[in-house]
């Protein structure tokens, strides 16, 4: 059984921006300040700031725990204030046990470990997934804030673990936002994110405008 991490394709929702992990950290804090700047051109600067400074943070810490994917999200809420957060995805190795095991441990697991947690488990498109949603404090470095002492706001965070169909791993994808009094409108956007996860490359249309006898039999059988 391989650990080679597998691939994986995602179709992210209107206002998720996917960030290079492997830009420079100044050119990429341009990219979001400019990216910031468009978008919110009304924003106060404070707000615009904290946009990115929060992007920033986080990416740094998404890349230490070893994040495959990273997307800034924006957005404004129905009262117009400025809203934002970050959707990570990580592909993690793990014993999944026996076949459709998975979800079931991995939720008592997070219950017992996380008891101020709300934890269950959902069946979405790409397959039963657990879900763990947690307020938690998130440190920011005094070097990035620009403080005399480093602060801690509180964000609250929604994990999805869900197992890999073929392989030895667990995707986690997370979403994150330290705006927690605007969480119930990212909550469509986030479920959309992670229902965008796919174990397969998109389809090559093309191939359907082929005779029958030149289509890929297995491709086409296993959509």
């Amino acid at each position: 059984m391989t650990t080679e991490t597998p691939r994986l394709w995602l179709s992210l929702p209107e206002g998720f921006t996917t960030i290079d992990l492997e830009q420079d950290p100044a050119d990429r804090t341009d990219l979001i300040a400019n990216g910031v700047e468009a978008a919110f051109a009304a924003a106060r600067p404070d707000e615009k700031l904290g946009l990115v400074v929060a992007a920033e943070t986080a990416l740094q810490a998404q890349l230490r725990e070893g994040v495959v994917h990273l997307s800034l999200c924006l957005g404004r809420a129905t009262d117009g204030a400025v809203v934002h957060g970050m959707f990570s995805v990580f592909v993690r190795p793990e014993d999944l046990g026996a076949p459709g095991s998975y979800p079931r441990r991995a939720a008592a697991r997070l219950a017992e470990a996380w008891p101020e947690a709300g934890v269950g488990v959902l069946e979405l498109p790409i397959g039963r997934t657990v879900v763990a949603v947690r307020d938690l404090p998130a440190p920011v470095p005094e070097s990035v804030c620009r403080t005399a002492e480093p602060f801690a706001p509180t964000v609250r965070q929604a994990e999805f673990l869900v197992p890999h169909p073929w392989s030895p791993h667990v995707v986690a994808a997370v979403f994150t936002t330290e705006q927690v009094e605007y969480w119930d409108e990212w909550v469509s956007a986030i479920v959309a994110a992670v229902n965008g996860i796919s174990f397969h490359p998109p389809r090559d249309t093309t191939a359907d405008d082929l005779p029958p006898e030149q289509w890929d039999r297995i491709r086409k059988a296993f959509g």
